[in-house]
């Protein structure tokens, strides 16, 4: 588990928290339970648990887990997690553009039988789909120089 979105950006602003995961096991019913009955535990409410992403409130704070596939697909799902959305969205366009689809759960062919491309780091990541690796810190920021008013 690691800690993704805005926090792991450093963003000035946190509207919620989001963790990027890989569940533990075999059997993904038994650690959702398991994740369901700890949060509950400690005083949290679930809202949604899917196969691809859980919400839930704890202390008046929402919190987000990415659920990732495997360790083939880490960096894509670190990645994901911790956008911001115009980062997502860049990655979406790159991957298309390399005849490639993407989503919080990895880099995929679009052969008739669709194969996951390995990324198990953000910066493998970076490299299929033929863009530098930014850090998280420096995701969504204006990097180009703004013009000069005179």
């Amino acid at each position: 588990m690691e800690v993704a979105g805005s926090l792991r950006r450093k963003a000035p602003v946190v509207h919620d928290i989001d963790f990027a995961v890989i569940p533990k096991g075999d059997d993904f019913g038994a650690w959702r339970e398991g994740v369901k009955e700890r949060v509950q535990k400690i005083g949290g409410t679930v809202i949604t648990f899917g196969e691809q992403i859980s919400d839930f409130f704890y202390k008046g704070a929402q919190v987000n887990l990415f659920l990732c596939p495997g360790p083939e697909s880490w960096g894509v799902t670190l990645m994901w997690a911790t956008g911001p959305k115009g980062h997502t969205i860049g990655m979406t366009i790159k991957a298309r553009d390399k005849g490639l689809l993407i989503n919080s759960r990895g880099i995929w062919t679009r052969d008739q039988r669709p194969r996951l491309v390995p990324a198990r780091t953000e910066h493998e990541v970076g490299k299929i789909l033929g863009w530098k690796y930014k850090p998280p810190e420096a995701r969504g920021k204006e990097t180009k120089e703004k013009p000069a008013f005179y």
